[in-house]
């Protein structure tokens, strides 16, 4: 999947949990349109201090109801075609 992004979910940014799936049921992250604004800052960069990379009960929180831009998966691949699923899901 990795070769064929969807177009609408560029850029898209990968990274590791930062608490290895513990709240978010997923080693890896996937975020569509991470240069989009959110709260801020970009999504990504929001992602990387808060939220999911905020401290547990932000993290917990965060993906009890975690927006349709985000979704994990087990591997980097995984978790792109969450995104996209979810994206589709969306629509």
């Amino acid at each position: 999947m990795s070769r064929n992004i969807p177009v609408d979910l560029h850029p898209v940014a990968i990274l590791e949990d930062r608490y290895a799936g513990a709240y978010s049921r997923g080693e890896w992250i996937a975020i569509a349109s991470a240069d989009a604004t959110f709260h801020g800052a970009t999504r990504v960069g929001w992602v990387l201090t808060e939220g999911p990379s905020g401290n547990d009960l932000e993290a917990a929180g965060f993906w009890c109801n975690q927006p349709n831009w985000i979704a994990v998966g087990a591997t980097p691949d995984d978790a792109l075609n969450a995104l996209h699923a979810r994206q589709e899901a969306a629509k």
